[in-house]
């Protein structure tokens, strides 16, 4: 278990001085804090990531129309040629 580069005997010890240095009390309320902004921050990058998705497929969509109106654009200009 590899996070940010810290494998689980370093996080381990990491985890042992904070709790040294901080405190149990300070280290359980920091631990809060950051599983509430690791939360926070996943769900605005899923909102984002949602919403950017939303927009990529409007773009599909227009994409997809602008084709079919050039087409038809096309098929009308060949039909309204003079015959030779």
């Amino acid at each position: 278990m590899d996070i940010f580069g810290i494998g689980g005997a370093e996080l381990l010890v990491i985890l042992l001085v904070a709790g040294i240095i901080l405190g149990p009390e300070r280290l359980a309320r920091m631990g809060r804090e950051a599983g509430k902004f690791v939360r926070n921050t996943k769900t605005y990058f899923n909102s984002l990531s949602g919403e950017l998705k939303s927009e990529l497929d409007m773009l599909d969509e227009l994409r997809d129309v602008t084709r079919e109106a050039d087409k038809t654009a096309g098929d009308l200009s060949l039909k309204n040629r003079p015959h030779s």
